[in-house]
């Protein structure tokens, strides 16, 4: 079980990694995308942090792959980060832009926070 405090450390932490990588980004940059991918990735990553901490799923998926030691519970957060961000982008904030490059933005911001939640919680 995680503290909410350490839940919301790291996804602040994963929030401003994608900030600062979307924002070398030109496509990012135009009416502040990057802030919104920003935003996406801290309530995605928040958001399953802390369903699985209170339903007690963060001990059954804490099993690390043979292969590369990524776990489901880190998987997760990086899925939860993409389906947010995707979801915003695609949806609400910039809906007649290419699905590819939406896309392309949600696996940045999805990449990350897994990435952040592998070597940090």
């Amino acid at each position: 079980m995680f503290p909410l405090t350490d839940i919301l450390l790291y996804a602040f932490i994963s929030s401003a990694l994608v900030l600062v990588v979307s924002y070398l980004w030109s496509w990012s940059k135009k009416p502040y995308r990057f802030v919104v991918m920003s935003v996406s990735t801290f309530l995605g990553f928040s958001a399953w942090n802390v369903l699985q901490s209170a339903t007690g799923a963060d001990l059954a998926l804490n099993i690390d792959w043979p292969v590369f030691p990524l776990s489901w519970s880190d998987f997760g957060s990086g899925v939860a980060a993409f389906a947010v961000t995707a979801l915003v982008l695609g949806l609400v904030t910039d809906r007649e832009q290419p699905a590819g490059t939406v896309m392309m933005a949600a696996v940045i911001a999805g990449a990350l926070a897994a990435l952040v939640d592998l070597f940090a919680l």
